[in-house]
């Protein structure tokens, strides 16, 4: 315990001083703990001492905060206070009974108990776990367990890649598939303040800037309203308060990416448009199948059930070098940067499958518009620690589940020189029954279904999902 006195005397002295950002605050509390874990499966066994030499070695010097506690200041303020690091207490690698062929089923089982325990908070909120056993995805499991208060998705998948390299080219960048440029709008042509063109022209921006502001208010009204009293329907799938202390189970589901660049073209959308479709339509397909009412009935069609996207609120999109994010001054800095989309998971019958990404990419274009999630975060920051942390535990379980997406590089990675045969990423402490997670690699889209054993079941779910991937397919190639 020597080294939480010395962090305590170094904020005292004046070091530390960085301040715990309010978001970061959110996510650390007596009632509200949210970790991420980003899982690795790899084509060798791992080294754990080299592993451990790597992690001392590249890993902590890339960000502060991995060598930091939080701790209260005399103002009560939570700071990020430097500390000594032991690598071996952040390193852990357990023993499973032998006599297995594959060990599939323990390595699951142990991925979902990581969401069941804390990590310590008197060191450094961040933990590697090595499981040299095979299985059919792979000869071993790396899973690196990091508290969300370090940083959003962004931030930790940009520190984490940061410690790879190409397994093909180890001396070439990675590279990460990035969304088309919007085109350069030239500035508007000249017109006499007497043209029709001219007064058309002004009509439409301020037809726009309507919208922008009507779409704002109503969708922070909504926002407020979620962070009170307005709940979603009380459908099978949810849980009772405290869910996420629950056993959780787990299951994924792969797509081409060609497929989804095939079908985002045949509507002019996006990759993240196409993935909201499948969403939408496996989702509802799924909810059909186990109501107890079907499908078809009343009751059904007027649930109010809600999906939180969380969406990337930097300037500047994608992953970025991690040095690039750790200037003071960059458009894409380190931390917690985010918001929460809320996005309505059910709607009416379709004529076709592909009728659920056309309305997808409709319902996101009409969210881009709004400016709900800025304000929202600007709200938060001033209801301090506690206040912020009841209202965005209040917006999660008055949802019914949570999306988040990542992008991963294009070529295969290899860390400490074993190449990553897949990837993916997790979330816990969540009080929801049903997580969702999307990372692309190596022209591949993985969605992972993370649910409460006994309320949801994942292989159905991503059953579902995989079924109504192909009929948005085949749709597509129909056009």
């Amino acid at each position: 315990m020597d080294h939480i006195h010395n962090s305590k005397q170094n904020l005292v002295n004046g070091y530390g001083d960085e301040a715990v950002s309010p978001l970061g605050q959110t996510f650390s509390n007596s009632f509200f703990s949210v970790c991420i874990q980003a899982i690795f499966e790899m084509e060798q066994p791992v080294d754990v001492f080299a592993a451990k030499k790597a992690i001392n070695d590249i890993l902590l010097p890339c960000n502060p905060r991995f060598s930091s506690i939080m701790s209260e200041d005399r103002h009560g303020v939570l700071r990020w206070v430097k500390t000594e690091v032991d690598v071996d207490e952040h390193v852990i690698v357990p023993h499973f009974p032998p006599g297995h062929t594959e060990y599939d089923e323990l390595v699951n089982e142990y991925i979902c108990n990581i969401h069941l325990t804390p990590l310590p908070k008197d060191r450094p909120l961040w933990q590697f776990h090595f499981l040299n056993y095979n299985t059919s995805k792979g000869r071993a499991t790396c899973i690196i367990n990091m508290h969300h208060s370090l940083g959003d998705g962004t931030s930790l998948m940009s520190l984490v890649f940061c410690c790879v390299t190409r397994a093909d080219h180890p001396n070439l960048p990675l590279t990460f598939p990035s969304s088309k440029s919007l085109p350069h709008k030239p500035s508007p042509p000249y017109y006499s303040w007497v043209s029709a063109k001219f007064m058309y022209y002004m009509l439409r921006r301020l037809f726009v800037l309507v919208l922008v502001l009507w779409y704002t208010f109503s969708d922070l009204i909504g926002s407020l309203l979620r962070m009170t009293w307005m709940d979603d329907s009380k459908l099978p799938i949810r849980g009772p308060p405290g869910v996420e202390m629950l056993p959780k189970v787990m299951a994924h589901v792969i797509f081409p990416m060609d497929d989804v660049k095939n079908i985002k073209n045949s509507i002019g959308g996006t990759v993240n448009d196409v993935v909201m479709g499948v969403i939408f339509y496996g989702f509802q397909r799924y909810l059909q199948i186990t109501h107890p009412h079907g499908g078809n009935s009343k009751e059904m069609t007027k649930s109010r059930v809600t999906g939180l996207v969380a969406i990337n609120t930097r300037i500047q999109s994608g992953l970025k070098d991690i040095k690039e994010m750790m200037k003071p001054e960059s458009g894409a800095p380190w931390g917690n940067h985010f918001g929460v989309l809320h996005i309505p998971m059910l709607t009416a019958n379709a004529e076709s499958p592909l009728d659920f990404v056309r309305r997808a990419k409709k319902m996101i274009d009409r969210k881009k518009m709004s400016r709900e999630v800025f304000i929202t975060g600007r709200l938060l920051g001033y209801l301090g620690r506690q206040g912020s942390a009841k209202c965005f535990y209040k917006t999660m379980t008055n949802a019914t589940l949570t999306i988040s997406n990542l992008i991963g590089p294009m070529e295969k990675i290899a860390m400490n020189q074993i190449p990553v045969k897949n990837m993916f990423f997790s979330m816990s402490g969540l009080p929801q029954t049903l997580v969702l997670t999307v990372v692309s690699y190596m022209g591949k889209l993985r969605l992972d279904v993370i649910g409460v054993k006994g309320y949801v079941d994942c292989n159905s779910l991503a059953k579902c999902f995989g079924e109504c991937f192909e009929e948005i397919k085949e749709a597509s190639n129909a056009l």
